[in-house]
């Protein structure tokens, strides 16, 4: 976890939690009074993976900014909520994925709570980057499959031959099968169509 948005109307309360995620998380802690400044920060691009939220806000409860942060980013949301309002929020966080730390709480809920949110994000994280090697490697067999492809139309070539010829382009232009792919698909569209 590297950038965080704490969102409090209490200026030591804000403090105290930024100082708390700083020294066990080591990560860019942003503040945030209210709502509406939170919501102009999250509206920035600027990406934060955690948006904790101490309810209640001085111009809203924080459960309406917390829907908000869940739909508009991708970041996880917390929200401390006194204990009474928890059976009203509660449907409204299930909904919306937030999750609820009800006040008061000890320092050692807290930071299970963010460790286990942060262990999510890596693991989401490390899904997502697998995700877009494997779509980089579908378009690299796509583009290898369109030459040879191309080779075996307009140049009467097998598969094997359409293959060889490929693997015989790169090495001999000392370049990866993609770009040869890529620069046979550009000659054959050059001479043929």
């Amino acid at each position: 976890m590297e950038n965080v948005i704490v969102i409090s109307s209490s200026s030591s309360a804000a403090e105290s939690l930024s100082a708390f995620i700083r020294e066990f998380f080591h990560c860019q802690v942003t503040i945030a009074e209210n709502g509406r400044q939170a919501r102009e920060i999250l509206s920035s691009r600027r990406a934060f993976e955690l948006v904790l939220i101490n309810s209640p806000l001085a111009d809203e409860a924080g459960i309406e900014l917390a829907e908000y942060a869940s739909e508009a980013t991708s970041a996880s949301c917390l929200v401390l909520i006194k204990s009474e309002n928890y059976e009203k929020v509660s449907p409204r966080a299930d909904r919306g994925d937030i999750i609820l730390v009800v006040k008061p709480f000890s320092r050692q809920v807290l930071i299970q709570v963010i460790k286990a949110v942060n262990t999510a994000l890596r693991r989401s994280y490390a899904l997502y980057e697998e995700t877009v090697r494997l779509e980089r490697k579908i378009e690299e067999i796509k583009l290898i499959d369109k030459a040879k492809f191309r080779l075996m139309q307009y140049r009467n070539m097998t598969e094997e031959e359409a293959h060889s010829y490929l693997e015989q382009y790169a090495m001999k232009n000392r370049k990866k099968k993609t770009v040869a792919a890529s620069e046979i698909i550009d000659k054959i569209s050059e001479q043929y169509m």
